[in-house]
């Protein structure tokens, strides 16, 4: 007795494993990405993914005007009306808001926020002028020759200072 206990204790330990292993059940969700857990940076960003992932068969007819993980939208001032009423741009907001939903401090790959491409589109929809956001520039980055050069120069400058005042 002693020894079909201790084994149905091991079958069903190593049934429950393997159901852990080969899980079957999926519970990501590809096409609302809203109702995934997010617990983690990682799996808020495959939220976000997957909100990019959502196609409108009101956007497919332009490359340039669908949102991707680039956050690069490319409409001009000859296409702007095309774009705001033919239902892209009512697309766009909505993937915007997924995104907003499942990740607030997202990003795209040119380093701009999704904050960023939302205003900008929202502000041409409004003006009727054509955008593009593919050039966003890091308005806290210390790109200019100034900020390199000043840092090392005046680390430099306070060592000599310091070694020919102390004599270290």
């Amino acid at each position: 007795m002693k020894n079909a206990n201790s084994t149905s204790l091991v079958c069903i330990s190593l049934g429950l494993l393997f159901l852990m292993l080969f899980n079957i059940t999926n519970a990501e969700n590809w096409e609302q990405p809203r109702r995934n857990v997010n617990l983690s940076p990682f799996e808020s960003w495959r939220s976000a993914y997957f909100c990019l992932m959502n196609q409108s068969n009101a956007c497919n007819h332009k490359t340039n005007y669908i949102i991707t993980l680039n956050g690069t939208l490319n409409v001009q001032d000859s296409e702007i009306n095309e774009f705001c009423t033919s239902g892209c741009y009512d697309h766009t907001l909505l993937i915007f808001k997924c995104i907003q939903d499942v990740n607030r401090d997202f990003y795209f790959a040119t380093k701009a926020p999704y904050s960023f491409v939302k205003n900008v589109t929202m502000n041409a929809c409004n003006e009727l002028k054509g955008f593009d956001t593919s050039k966003y520039k890091d308005p806290n980055s210390a790109t200019s020759l100034y900020g390199r050069i000043y840092v090392p120069l005046i680390s430099t400058l306070m060592t000599m200072a310091f070694i020919a005042t102390f004599g270290v």
